[in-house]
């Protein structure tokens, strides 16, 4: 059994073979089929799809390669590998195999990512995050101490000295997911104070109207600045928790009272939803943007 796992290497060959398979099931237009509902998600929102079953089996059948014990909370199970009865897991790990199911359903070739964190079981700290991006092939990973992304073909890793932007009026980018009529309804809803005061700046902010597991990894490339959701699904920001260690970076609950607390992991409530939530690579940008809702 090892006695230390190279997270960024396990991942990295998983995703080189999740890519071929995923690549291949589009070009024969398969992966499409419905088997079930998402727990806690309106059907109008989201769906369990052959693609993400596909995904899903992939990445926990490699992982039992591994030799240890690791827990996984998926969006659409709860699984566990190598498990003893003497032996409790040291990992825990939240997995969104397929985000972009919607898309991908609709020939769509855009935003189709597998995301996941990897916690300590006895903190439910994040030690490690790893996604990867389908459509440009480009693999991530973070831990507590480096960020890198590059592409699978190459292997360069790209240089990223983020930028952070610290006030409204700095050409900032806000995401948010508003492909469904439902999210769209309360993006309009929670929102309108807020777009009016960013439409009165000299350089107002670009709505990138996406999101959900796959925005994190854009957040610490620092494409993203800050992700902003109405009841938003755990099960759509656990998996890129990892990606979100870093100094100033924070992920954040708050109320119409504008009353704020920090945002954290226990998969006792993965299938919850979070009322007003925001993630950004700085927390006084995330404050602002609380304050103007």
């Amino acid at each position: 059994m090892n006695s230390k796992i190279n997270w960024h290497t396990t991942f990295l060959e998983i995703f080189e073979e999740l890519n071929h398979i995923v690549k291949n099931m589009y070009l024969k237009n398969e992966g499409k089929i419905i088997l079930g509902d998402v727990v806690g998600r309106n059907i109008k929102d989201d769906q369990f799809l052959k693609i993400d079953e596909v995904c899903q089996n992939h990445i926990i059948d490699s992982l039992k390669n591994i030799g240890k014990p690791i827990k996984i909370y998926s969006e659409h199970g709860e699984f566990s590998t190598n498990q003893s009865k003497d032996e409790e897991s040291p990992y825990i790990i939240a997995l969104d195999p397929f985000d972009g199911t919607s898309l991908y359903k609709n020939n769509i070739p855009g935003e189709w990512w597998s995301v996941l964190t990897i916690f300590k079981s006895n903190s439910y700290k994040p030690i490690a995050a790893a996604a990867f991006d389908f459509i440009r092939e480009e693999f991530y990973f973070s831990d507590n101490e480096i960020f890198s992304y590059y592409n699978i073909n190459t292997k360069k890793v790209i240089p990223n000295k983020i930028k952070r932007k610290v006030d409204l009026n700095s050409g900032i980018v806000i995401a948010t997911y508003t492909m469904t009529t439902g999210y769209s309804i309360l993006w309009s809803k929670n929102t309108k104070n807020l777009i009016n005061s960013l439409h009165q700046l000299k350089n107002p902010p670009l709505i990138w109207p996406n999101g959900g597991s796959c925005i994190y990894p854009w957040l610490e490339r620092g494409i993203i600045d800050a992700y902003l959701m109405f009841d938003e699904p755990r099960t759509e920001i656990d998996p890129g928790l990892g990606f979100t260690t870093k100094k100033d970076f924070t992920t954040l609950e708050f109320n119409k009272n504008k009353e704020i607390s920090i945002y954290s992991f226990n998969p006792e409530n993965r299938h919850e939803k979070i009322n007003c939530y925001i993630a950004s690579n700085n927390y006084k940008l995330a404050e602002q943007i609380i304050q103007l809702i």
